[in-house]
């Protein structure tokens, strides 16, 4: 199976007045189409510095990532924006929805961004928000929703234009358990239905015992990783929610 992400001897330092920190020392890791990654450690650990690297949102001190085969040493800020665009969905802790936006325009903006149809671009918005069980919520602010919901819209806006890579950190981190566990379960059916690589942070444990590999870091480094054949969490209810059923 083709990688879609490929890290090879991964550093990055960071100078902090006269001291130079290592946030991630010589890291290998790849991830396949379709892969559902957990990455986990104390805090501290590199996990967030591993996924902004692989996420084209910074650059390493040395070693290299690659995506889709393509290096992103080789691309410069505007081709990384493009990428970013392009190629990634992020989904973050805090959703970082933009406040004067509605829920429709909030996940057509990475399609109109990458100068879609309008049209078309609030046609697919339309399409996700229902298969997240949002499509109640079109019209809202993200003031009006609820923490669940709200992450519905980051999931659907980080999906939308079919990402070869979905970056997910902490994505259950500021979500009561009810609501984390239904997260989890719509990461995981968007993850199987849209093939896209899953590589998500996370300090809970059950988050990261439904992935099918698990990457355990410590200063910087792997300290093991652990595969599981069939990585299939406990599902209680269809995670594609009707409109009504949204936490």
């Amino acid at each position: 199976m083709m990688a879609v992400v490929e890290v090879h001897d991964l550093r990055k330092r960071y100078r902090r007045g006269d001291t130079e920190v290592t946030a991630l020392d010589g890291l290998d890791l790849t991830l396949e189409a379709g892969a559902f990654v957990a990455i986990v450690g104390p805090s501290g650990c590199g996990k967030s510095t591993l996924l902004h690297l692989c996420g084209a949102m910074d650059r390493p001190t040395a070693g290299e990532v690659r995506l889709d085969g393509r290096s992103l040493a080789t691309l410069d800020d505007d081709e990384l924006t493009r990428l970013r665009r392009e190629r990634i969905g992020f989904v973050f802790q805090f959703f970082n929805l933009l406040p004067t936006l509605t829920v429709a325009e909030n996940v057509a903006l990475p399609l109109l961004l990458a100068g879609s149809d309008p049209a078309e671009a609030t046609a697919r918005a339309g399409e996700w928000a229902e298969r997240v069980g949002i499509s109640h919520r079109l019209d809202h602010a993200p003031s009006q929703l609820s923490g669940g919901e709200a992450q519905r819209v980051a999931i659907a806006r980080a999906v939308v234009h079919k990402p070869a890579l979905l970056i997910a950190d902490e994505p259950t981190g500021n979500l009561d358990s009810e609501n984390g566990a239904r997260i989890l379960e719509l990461l995981q059916e968007v993850n199987r239905r849209s093939r896209a690589a899953l590589l998500l942070a996370t300090h809970d444990a059950a988050v990261a015992a439904a992935a099918d590999r698990t990457v355990e870091m410590r200063d910087g480094r792997i300290l093991r990783v652990e595969s599981r054949v069939a990585a299939v969490a406990s599902v209680t209810r269809p995670a594609f929610a009707s409109a009504g059923s949204a936490p």
